[in-house]
């Protein structure tokens, strides 16, 4: 039973949400209208690329993928948009199912779940619709919603509305700059390896976690080392 800690915030892709498959199909499905645009040197992305493209631009990783192509990438973010929607719509992607039940305990202990996604605001409503996301998360939330996907700004709105302190919430997440920003805030992070293909390269955090069943020692860790200097 934890004493301290009341908010678990999540960012969704590669840490709740499975969307590995759901992201390389429809780009794949996208570029194919483009196909006589591109060079035929470029290498084609594969879902390690889209990983790591995810990692350092978060939701707009599409527009940073270096294809060759002779103008914007904007016909192809927005075609990506369209197939991603729809692949959605159909059930790709998963909750990572070793994650399930954990989220249930934590519930039951009264644990304020919170979804603090670096995704646009429509991504967001479709995965939390199709998965019924919002049976397990009381709050759900999303960097675009703070202009230029501020990270920061949307932390400490979840915090407000869950109407919790900084010592009271743990932040879990992959991307580099999502931890950043709530280590910034002087949150406690822990960076989740279980969704990625390259593990190595997790992200620098309070806690590393590489299989979901990591996490609840650390958040105990945090929860004794809070209730000692509170």
């Amino acid at each position: 039973m934890l004493r301290h800690i009341r908010l678990l915030v999540f960012d969704l892709d590669y840490v709740v949400f499975d969307s590995a498959a759901l992201k390389i199909t429809a780009l794949r499905q996208s570029l194919v209208c483009l196909a006589d645009a591109i060079p035929h040197s470029a290498k084609l992305p594969d879902a390690a690329d889209a990983e790591e493209s995810f990692r350092d631009y978060g939701y707009r990783w599409v527009e940073h993928l270096d294809l060759g192509l002779p103008e914007p990438a904007s016909p192809l973010a927005e075609a990506y948009r369209i197939h991603e929607r729809r692949l959605i719509e159909a059930g790709a992607g998963r909750i990572y199912p070793a994650l399930v039940p954990l989220l249930s305990d934590w519930r039951t202990a009264d644990i304020e779940l919170a979804l603090g996604a670096d995704a646009t605001r429509d991504y967001l409503l479709d995965v939390s619709d199709r998965h019924k996301l919002d049976d397990t998360f009381g709050i759900a939330l999303c960097s675009e919603e703070f202009g230029m996907g501020s990270v920061d700004e949307m932390l400490e709105e979840i915090m407000r509305l869950a109407q919790v302190n900084r010592s009271e919430t743990i932040v879990l997440g992959t991307r580099p700059e999502y931890l950043r920003a709530a280590r910034d805030l002087d949150l406690v992070t822990i960076a989740c390896g279980w969704g990625l293909q390259n593990r190595e390269s997790v992200a620098v955090a309070d806690f590393r976690a590489l299989a979901p069943a990591e996490v609840q020692p650390a958040i105990l860790r945090t929860d004794e080392r809070a209730m000692r200097y509170h």
